[in-house]
């Protein structure tokens, strides 16, 4: 019996999951790079793939915690989970009205381990990232006017003259396209923290997407937590930084200290001619053990290096004729 204060979601998982992955391997689609699901077709993908950052993601269906009304309640012997989240939002001021919460995926009787701390092990920036992706709505109507919403993207709309403004153009385009568009702005993204020794947690978070807390009651520094937000920071990473990015070799190392740690037979992660098709291959096993979905980030360093070398090059002067 659900309780009179939580507030139902009409969303399914499996909705969410295959709504989200579509949705990204859209954006990325004229982009000078790729983003690519285990399901997508990969033909000749290695080619673009010296480059490769792999992102877990575990998708949760959220729902909603109503406000209390009046003060504080005090606390019963008996209280339930769902109630001392209410209480914690509350007593540290954090936007309740109402707020959002999912909770940790129970253990199933075959895994080897909680879903959760699966999850944990693959978030390793910067050879790769693990979050839980959920919706910042509940009903189907406002989850879908976010889907569907015509893009409102930044198109260069004249034909610069300066290969440097053309290059700030193009840049910022890239940006915005995980930045603004609405459906990814309607959805939080949070890495997993910390072990745990059962599933009974919940993430809590405003319907901004922002205000996370963990419970056991604790508030999660950082933020903004969008999935805007967090594919923004990678399209800055993969395009604006300096930084060493990894390769498919370099991501794998994450998923055999996985295999490695667990005793798990290590040719999970050596099916396929090239580093790239073994990782797909083992993000095909990690779906369909654990349920986590996972999508590389892909691209060439040769093709990013001139575009950074373009967009940062500041001696360049416009055409006159």
């Amino acid at each position: 019996m659900t309780a009179s204060y939580v507030i139902k979601s009409e969303l399914t998982e499996k909705q969410i999951e295959a709504d989200v992955a579509q949705y990204l391997g859209w954006c990325s689609i004229g982009m000078p790079f790729r983003l690519l699901d285990i399901d997508e077709q990969a033909t000749g993908a290695d080619k673009l793939s010296n480059i490769t950052i792999p992102i877990y993601m575990q998708f949760k269906k959220s729902e909603g915690l109503k406000p209390w009304v009046g003060g504080i309640a005090k606390r019963r012997a008996n209280e339930d989970k769902l109630q001392s989240v209410r209480r914690f939002r509350q007593l540290h001021g954090l936007a309740d009205d109402p707020s959002a919460f999912f909770g940790l995926r129970a253990k199933a009787k075959t895994a080897l381990n909680l879903q959760h701390n699966v999850l944990l092990a693959h978030n390793r920036p910067d050879q790769s990232y693990a979050i839980y992706v959920a919706p910042l709505n509940f009903d189907k109507k406002s989850y879908s006017a976010d889907l569907y919403v015509e893009p409102r993207l930044v198109h260069n709309p004249w034909h610069w003259r300066s290969s440097v403004m053309r290059s700030e153009m193009l840049h910022n385009e890239w940006v915005n396209r995980y930045a603004f568009l609405p459906f990814l702005r309607s959805h939080i993204s949070i890495a997993p923290h910390e072990e745990v020794a059962s599933h009974d947690h919940y993430y809590a978070f405003s319907l901004s997407g922002d205000e996370v807390s963990w419970h056991s009651p604790a508030i999660i520094d950082g933020g903004p937590f969008r999935l805007s937000d967090f594919m923004t920071a990678r399209t800055r990473q993969i395009i604006a930084t300096d930084e060493n990015l990894p390769s498919p070799e370099q991501a794998l190392e994450v998923c055999r200290a996985f295999l490695s740690q667990n005793e798990l037979d290590l040719g999970i992660a050596e099916d396929g001619e090239t580093p790239f098709d073994r990782l797909r291959a083992y993000g095909r096993w990690l779906a369909s053990e654990f349920g986590i979905r996972q999508m590389l980030l892909c691209a060439d360093k040769k093709a990013i290096a001139e575009i950074r070398d373009r967009h940062f090059r500041r001696d360049d002067t416009v055409d006159q004729t």
